[in-house]
């Protein structure tokens, strides 16, 4: 089969190892993937098509996708109304299997106008891969039906994926863009108020790009400037092994996303807030390999003192934590969330998706 990715936003580094095995099956005669930033100029098993944005208004589309479209079996598009580049193939004979990938409604409850027309887009689709099975659920319930519907789970690859048990555990760890949504500044407040409570190697270890003036501040505010490190950014697989090693917790109190994954890869339970707006990949997260709370004055304090005490949760979770990631998020099982959807759109007795009404 012939496949082409149509990436709105770009090509992210991340996921070049998910591309690059869908590429290698042997099913997949080629696969193209167009998008709109830099060309990373690797050596791949796909090949990088250029694409210029032209805009409507809010929307962006890319124009190249209208002249493309019939050269493939497949192409997949991203799930995104302000992108919706899959318009190009709206009013013109079906020709290629269409698949709509993504969050599904997303994180929030969209606007009713925006629901109903991903109801409808998802109905005209071929099949729809998202992220968690949630999001099919969702769907299952506006009429979408569960056979064209697929979960590829959100997730990286990560090839030394493992536990370290036998590196002592000093950190309460947050790897990722500073951001003030992310509220580590709430990790500082409730490290202040048990720093007294717990063995005296445990800091708070900050990994990440940034404007980190507001963080260092705070630690300044509460006397901490000794047990909060400042790092930048490390995307090398071995140095981020390296940082997880020593971590007793991942800490992100207010939005966790793809840090659940290289968490969870590594065998380092996750602490965040339930009640937050997070990404999907919050849903991987349950009580065998996390803790979540609701009150961040009380309970995440406590947590903090009580999982920086208790050398045993920390195993217990951090064990289940890589069992989680080793069933469920190895790169494998996106990949066959999407070779699954490409055989169930080529296969002659499928359940036919809602076609295009003949507008001419």
């Amino acid at each position: 089969m012939k496949v082409l990715f149509v990436f709105e936003l770009g090509l992210l580094h991340y996921r070049v190892p998910i591309l690059e095995k869908i590429a290698k099956d042997e099913r997949v005669q080629r696969c193209d993937v167009i998008h709109t930033e830099q060309h990373t100029k690797g050596s791949y098993y796909f090949t990088e098509l250029k694409a210029k944005v032209r805009k409507f208004g809010m929307f962006k589309l890319l124009p190249e996708v209208s002249h493309l479209k019939d050269d493939y079996d497949v192409v997949v598009f991203s799930f995104n109304l302000w992108r919706p580049s899959w318009f190009y193939s709206l009013f013109s004979p079906r020709k290629a299997k269409y698949i709509l990938w993504g969050q599904g409604f997303g994180r929030t409850n969209n606007y009713w106008v925006a629901r109903l027309a991903k109801i409808y887009f998802a109905k005209w689709a071929d099949a729809v891969i998202f992220y968690t099975q949630s999001g099919c659920l969702d769907f299952q319930q506006h009429g979408i039906p569960a056979e064209k519907m697929f979960v590829a789970r959100n997730t990286l690859h990560i090839a030394n994926a493992g536990r370290s048990e036998e590196v002592e555990k000093t950190d309460l760890l947050y790897v990722g863009r500073i951001q003030e949504r992310k509220g580590v500044d709430v990790l500082i407040r409730a490290f202040a108020t048990i720093v007294k409570d717990v063995p005296q190697s445990v800091m708070i270890r900050i990994i990440g790009d940034g404007d980190t003036l507001i963080l260092r501040e705070a630690a300044e505010k509460y006397g901490l400037q000794d047990k909060v490190i400042f790092e930048p950014g490390v995307f090398n697989e071995a140095d981020l092994k390296e940082k997880f090693s020593r971590a007793i917790a991942y800490v992100s109190p207010n939005h966790v996303g793809l840090g659940v994954v290289h968490s969870f890869a590594y065998g380092v339970p996750v602490i965040t807030n339930k009640n937050r707006k997070h990404a999907p990949e919050f849903e991987y997260c349950d009580n065998s390999n996390s803790l979540l709370y609701e009150d961040e004055e009380e309970e995440l304090p406590a947590l903090l003192k009580e999982i920086c005490n208790n050398a045993s949760l920390q195993r217990e979770l951090s064990a289940g934590g890589f069992n989680y990631y080793d069933r469920n998020l190895r790169s494998d099982v996106m990949v066959k969330g999407f070779l699954d959807a490409f055989d169930y759109v080529l296969r002659e007795n499928r359940e036919p998706a809602l076609q295009t009404q003949d507008r001419r």
